[in-house]
């Protein structure tokens, strides 16, 4: 009786290696696929919370005679917990603090104080300092009636993780017409999301923009110290 050898099913180390090479290409793909999508599910949980922060603060002017939200929390400095959106505010987004958080948000100052002050991180957005305050001989744009194009003026940015600015409320957008992109960055983190960053805007909606779309001076057409504007989302009487 002629009996057969058995075939041999296990792997040769060449189709061993071959294999993990294979996994280490899929991996090598997928990797920065998935990456991106985490991102893209955290900057939806941001916009989501800008949206809830936007329908507080309708619900807040309705309550108030059409005043919008103020600021309390100086850049580095004093603090005026009366005054701060995250206290005036609370009653219509609940006692969820993550709602001014964003999950991207990797700023030091949420576990340590800046600087020789004892100021804390206790959000990522800041509102827009013309809807809070007079600028020069005008403003302050802080009621809804006065803002007559509330679906292109902004209400809230999302602020700066580093500096005075991490531990503030608002940002100062009347101060960056000299060099926007540098003074801008140190108030806002504006490529915080691929390049972008999510803005929120006095009617209630939010969207993700690039920097040059919300703030940008045309340099050819500009005589300082008139400014001709491409775009200025912030400015209640130019948002354009």
């Amino acid at each position: 009786m002629q009996v057969r050898a058995k075939s041999s099913q296990a792997f040769t180390l060449v189709e061993l290696l071959v294999v993990i090479a294979i996994i280490a290409l899929l991996i090598a793909v997928l990797l920065p696929a998935l990456s991106r999508a985490r991102e893209q599910a955290k900057q939806t949980v941001c916009l989501s919370n800008l949206r809830t922060l936007g329908t507080a603060v309708q619900a807040y002017a309705n309550d108030h005679r059409e005043h919008l939200i103020t600021a309390g929390l100086a850049h580095g400095g004093s603090v005026d917990e009366h005054a701060t959106w995250l206290n005036t505010l609370k009653p219509y987004y609940g006692q969820r603090e993550e709602i001014a958080r964003c999950p991207s948000d990797k700023s030091d100052y949420w576990d340590r104080t800046y600087g020789d002050t004892e100021l804390y991180r206790r959000t990522s957005f800041g509102n827009n300092y013309y809807t809070v305050s007079r600028i020069g001989n005008r403003g302050p744009y802080n009621r809804l009636h006065l803002i007559t194009r509330p679906t292109s003026t902004i209400l809230m940015v999302e602020i700066a993780e580093d500096g005075g600015f991490a531990v503030t409320d608002h940002v100062h957008p009347e101060t960056w017409w000299s060099n926007p992109e540098t003074l801008a960055a140190q108030e806002v983190e504006y490529e915080r999301h691929a390049g972008t960053a999510n803005y929120g805007f006095v009617d209630g909606h939010a969207e993700a923009n690039r920097f040059e779309k919300t703030f940008k001076i045309n340099e050819d057409e500009t005589q300082f110290p008139n400014i001709v504007w491409e775009h200025n989302l912030y400015d209640p009487i130019i948002a354009h």
